[in-house]
């Protein structure tokens, strides 16, 4: 799936209510700002300005749905059945959770292909829809950003140089966790790193991804390995741990990018080179039910993963009977179905404040100008076995 590596990323039930605004970007001279640097200043979209015209009146500012809302997923005759039906259950579950006025809902079968994505779109409108969440598949997307759309889309896809002022687009995309590695490393000013990637095309976009922000931030890579691999000899039983990079001690952080199980290799490999006091920052796919061989590295994770709250008022566990919920991939994709219901009742307080965050069950959400809306993962480290908030009592 090319689309949303659930593989990637990183829920939940409780209070909620929308985290605070940021700060609006800093005074520059006007040159040098980019485009969304000078709409998120002005409070600003390019999107279109009658974005949600259409939707019924609200007396609150954090909560305004349309009156009759599409969602479009391949529920047939796809590969992207399987992961449509958890991100259907995480929608459902938002939608039946709200107990303010909601809107009529109605699902349409996308198909997984651009036909069947332009032809449910125009059922849609034709039954009178206001919007639309949906397709997932690339070609379903692309397809749908380059038509004139009458209503407001949210792709739960990326969504590749879009003219289309009515289309939004949200995605649990590798390259977001690699940016969201580098920034945490240069924020804590790890210059110098090494990384263990196991082999995969979500782990190797993530890694792509990160050393591009890293490097362009000051930071460089002094070395890249496989996740190592103890020997053992068959004949006497002696086991022989991995060689290490001759310049690992100079690193001044490791990153894991690998599932829980290569991450204990890694961290016993470690502690056999001298190794084990350089700090450790791994990717969501760290996270294991067990984490006791997993002492001190630092993570992040979608919320909804780690029981914490977020606006829609849902736990994971009450999804945990389901079908779509049994693995933690597809748990992952209930989250993004919870939070694109939220985006969906949210628009109108991001366009009255550009700058807000919305408190996510994947993390928190922001709206670029560009209709691009920003996951940002929290941190957690494994304390005691257990996942703390990383950054509890740091400004």
């Amino acid at each position: 799936m090319r689309f949303i590596l659930a593989t990637t990323i990183i829920c939940v039930l409780a209070a909620c209510s929308s985290s605070p605004t940021k700060a609006p970007v800093a005074t520059k001279a006007a040159s040098n700002l980019t485009l969304i640097d000078q709409a998120r200043a002005n409070n600003q979209h390019w999107k279109a300005s009658d974005l949600i015209a259409a939707f019924p009146a609200s007396s609150d500012e954090n909560y305004r749905p349309p009156a009759r809302l599409a969602v479009m997923l391949p529920q047939t005759g796809s590969t992207l059945a399987i992961p449509g039906k958890a991100i259907r259950d995480g929608i459902l579950a938002g939608y039946y959770a709200e107990t303010r006025k909601k809107p009529s809902i109605r699902f349409y079968n996308s198909q997984g292909t651009a036909e069947g994505a332009i032809s449910a779109y125009n059922a849609a409108v034709k039954d009178g829809a206001q919007m639309i969440i949906g397709p997932i598949g690339k070609e379903e997307v692309t397809a749908l950003a380059a038509m004139t759309t009458s209503i407001p889309i949210l792709a739960l896809n990326t969504v590749d140089a879009q003219n289309n002022k009515m289309l939004l687009s949200f995605s649990l995309s590798p390259e977001r966790e690699g940016e969201l590695l580098a920034k945490r490393l240069l924020t804590k000013k790890h210059l110098k790193i090494s990384v263990f990637s196991q082999n995969s095309e979500p782990n190797n976009r993530i890694l792509a991804s990160m050393q591009k922000v890293f490097n362009a931030g000051g930071g460089a890579i002094i070395s890249t390995m496989p996740t190592p691999r103890f020997s053992t000899d068959t004949s006497t039983g002696v086991i022989t741990p991995p060689v290490m990079p001759a310049n690992l001690l100079q690193a001044q952080a490791i990153v894991l990018i690998m599932p829980s199980n290569d991450a204990k290799s890694v961290k016993s490999a470690l502690s056999l080179n001298s190794a084990s006091a350089i700090p450790l920052l791994a990717t969501a796919s760290v996270f294991d039910t067990n984490n006791a061989q997993l002492e001190g590295i630092e993570f992040m994770q979608m919320p909804w993963l780690i029981g914490q709250s977020n606006a829609a008022n849902v736990y994971s566990g009450q999804l945990s009977k389901l079908p779509s919920a049994k693995s933690v991939s597809g748990s992952r994709l209930n989250a993004f179905g919870v939070d694109a219901w939220l985006i969906s009742t949210h628009l109108q307080a991001w366009l009255n404040n550009p700058n807000g965050e919305l408190n996510g069950a994947t993390g928190s959400l922001h709206l670029e100008p560009n209709g691009t809306i920003e996951l940002k993962l929290p941190w957690f480290v494994i304390r005691n076995g257990v996942p703390q908030p990383a950054d509890v009592g740091q400004p």
